[in-house]
């Protein structure tokens, strides 16, 4: 594996280890949403919402489109939705394995 690609998986699994940028992932799995309508299911300031959205755009995880004077945005790929839905399938085995001693 070349270092470039671990640089890329590093950065990709920080983008994700924040709470807040965590939450907004999960927000956007299932459809596109504009930053009004995150800062609204999250509760939290439209500024917080949109340094982390450029971060998330920036390592890869989002895409934008613009429509009139909104900004949609998505995850990049189905994969990532995958990625999403398999870290939970692992969380759960983990939390019944490790954390509950099952």
């Amino acid at each position: 594996m070349s270092s470039s690609l671990s640089e890329y998986k590093l950065r990709f699994l920080e983008s994700l280890s924040d709470k807040t940028r965590l939450r907004i992932v999960e927000a956007l799995k299932e459809k596109e949403k504009t930053v009004s309508q995150l800062v609204e299911e999250l509760g939290a300031t439209q500024s917080n919402i949109s340094g982390h959205l450029r971060l998330l755009k920036i390592s890869g995880i989002l895409k934008s489109r613009q429509e009139g004077k909104y900004v949609y945005y998505s995850l990049r790929s189905e994969a990532i939705k995958d990625f999403l839905l398999n870290l939970e399938e692992i969380m759960i085995l983990l939390r019944k394995e490790v954390y509950e001693g099952t």
